[in-house]
């Protein structure tokens, strides 16, 4: 929980301000950001700059060695001598521009493009003392000045300098060339003529640079937003995710309380009218359970809280369990409820999930389809088990077998009666089976019923050990020892467990265990909270307490913590989680259980 802290005040710490991004995406004409933004726009230019390196590279010592060879082959050999020379100069200076200015993270931004610069520059330079050079001597080609017009090009376009640097650079390029005609004497005409059309060019050229700097600024300011779009999701995702923990935390542990306070009333009252209230007051208490269950699920599945666990399991007495809850409901509507399973057939699943959509698909059938019989048909083929639910109900039309897997959708229960659900239960099914990537579907028609199933991976069939039948006896004998900091909490599982005949001793704090506490002969079992008071969690607790020698025996952990990370980590203590709110029917088998271990 701390380094969850910890890490979400990184993200806030750096998260960009997505308001002031927005705002400077309609100040972008100037070309300038704030100081804090244009530091890494620069270092963005410069990334951008060298992922064009190769080609620049390329064209451009393959240019110069194609004029080196030109000057060689059409200059006669007083120009070419210099001209040469002066090329391969400058060629050796242009390469260690493109190796220096290309090196980010390593090289400044800033130092990069003034390099660069340098490079473009000096081969303009370069370019022009040819041409001036050709003007004062007779040679059998003409030279001309429409080689400035690649170097001009070049700056301006391929090297990907920031506006600034090309524009300075090649007006300098072009006064430096108009300054060198005047010099060797040239009309005034031509220098007008000459200067004109370079000119144009290269204000054309300014355009473009601007046009693309604009375009890159606008192209990071994007960027931008969209990572401060996901800092925001992320900040949004994580204050999802804490309010989930904290609520399904904070509103089971009293959930939890108040259903073993009303089976503790359930079993002490006698009178027929009250026990009849205390009976309503349990059906409203698990319905208030089912629906908030239902709405933890599928907060939690949509932020991607859940992850399975797998393992191998028996598929038979797996289901035969499962169904045995659902037979009270089932003689209540006058619906048989049928298995059909081979004996040995096994799966590799996460138990806990799995029951979960098989059982929104059994309470589907059972309360919306309208069904006299309801059966659960098992069958195998191609290393896949397929689980069908299969009513003969009212059936659903093509539009109707969309619709139901729908959040907050119930096709014949317009009234939106509380005992018929919130209508999660198939939308559950629907993230459930995405989760675990199951391959599933509905066949159905109108009036002929219904048959969701669903493909499970095989497992491997176990041997199980038989059930001891002493867990049908009505009075529990045994020390437990109870650490619980909820007082609500404690109380409600101190009376419930001395009225099943155990010997309780309530601890708020687990600290007083570890300095000299209780032996094995003096508890048979320990039940514990999670989240204690103290720096100490419950499952710490226990293992603590087993490396001292203080208590080796049993011990559970009763919590209502439904975090990914504590299942398979009391898993790999050998310690039994117990979620809040849990029956009181479950609770029981569980504590008699882990008392015949103790016995044992």
């Amino acid at each position: 929980m701390k380094q969850d802290n910890k890490n979400m005040m990184d993200v806030v710490t750096n998260a960009l301000d997505e308001p002031g991004l927005l705002a400077q995406s309609r100040r972008l004409g100037r070309l300038r950001l704030p100081p804090s933004i244009e530091a890494d726009f620069q270092a963005y230019l410069h990334r951008k700059m060298c992922s064009r390196v190769w080609p620049v590279a390329v064209s451009s010592i393959g240019f110069m060695l194609l004029f080196i060879w030109v000057d060689y082959a059409f200059l006669p050999a007083s120009v070419h001598q210099l001209s040469i020379t002066v090329r391969v100069l400058v060629l050796l200076l242009m390469c260690f521009c493109l190796w220096y200015s290309n090196r980010p993270g390593r090289v400044a931004p800033r130092s990069a493009f003034n390099t660069a610069t340098l490079g473009y520059v000096c081969t303009g330079l370069m370019v022009i003392m040819v041409i001036l050079a050709c003007r004062t001597q007779q040679v059998p080609v003409a030279v001309t000045h429409d080689g400035l017009y690649l170097i001009l090009l070049s700056g301006c376009f391929l090297l990907g300098l920031p506006m600034r640097n090309s524009v300075l650079g090649s007006w300098f390029i072009v006064l430096a060339y108009l300054v060198g005609e005047v010099a060797i004497g040239s009309s005034r005409q031509s220098v007008l003529g000459n200067g004109l059309f370079l000119g144009c060019f290269t204000l054309m050229g300014s355009i473009g640079a601007y046009a693309y700097e604009h375009m890159l600024r606008r192209a990071y300011l994007n960027e931008q937003l969209l990572q401060a779009a996901r800092d925001r999701a992320e900040r949004e995702s994580h204050g999802k995710t804490r309010f989930l923990a904290t609520a399904s935390h904070d509103l089971r542990q009293p959930l939890h309380a108040m259903t073993l306070f009303i089976r503790h009333l359930e079993e002490k009252v006698i009178e027929p009218e009250t026990r009849k209230s205390v009976t309503r007051l349990a059906e409203s208490t698990h319905l208030l359970q089912a629906m908030l269950n239902s709405l933890l699920d599928i907060s939690r599945l949509s932020v991607g809280m859940v992850r399975p666990q797998l393992r191998h399991i028996n598929l038979h007495g797996w289901l035969q369990r499962l169904i045995a809850g659902f037979e009270v409901s089932a003689r209540e509507r006058d619906i048989e409820l049928v298995l059909n399973c081979p004996l040995r057939s096994a799966l590799y699943t996460d138990p806990m999930l799995l029951e979960r959509l098989v059982r929104n698909y059994l309470n589907n059938a059972l309360v919306h389809a309208g069904a006299t019989r309801v059966q659960v048909v098992v069958s195998e083929r191609d290393e896949q088990v397929r689980i069908a639910v299969v009513d003969n109900g009212c059936g659903l039309s093509r539009d109707e077998q969309a619709r139901v897997f729908e959040e907050f959708t119930q096709l014949r229960n317009p009234a939106r009666t509380l005992e018929k659900g919130v209508g999660l239960g198939l939308s559950i099914c629907r993230q459930l089976q995405h989760l675990l990537e199951y391959p599933s579907g509905v066949e159905s028609e109108p009036g002929q019923g219904a048959c969701f199933w669903i493909e499970v991976p095989v497992g491997e069939w176990q041997e199980e050990a038989m059930l001891n039948p002493m867990l049908g006896s009505t009075t529990l004998q045994g020390r437990v020892l109870l650490v619980e900091n909820d007082l609500v909490n404690r109380e409600a599982m101190e009376t419930l467990l001395r009225h099943w005949g155990c010997e309780v001793e309530c601890h708020e704090k687990g600290d007083r265990l570890l300095q000299g506490g209780p032996r094995d002969e003096q508890v048979d079992l320990i039940l514990t909270d999670y989240h204690l008071e103290g720096d100490m969690t419950g499952l710490e607790l226990i293992e603590a307490l087993r490396e001292a020698g203080i208590y080796t025996g049993p011990a559970a952990l009763v919590t209502a913590d439904t975090s990914s990370t504590l299942s398979p980590a009391a898993e790999q203590a050998g310690i039994p989680v117990i979620y809040k709110p849990v029956l009181p029917a479950r609770l029981r088998r569980i504590v008699q259980t882990l008392l015949q271990k103790a016995e044992a």
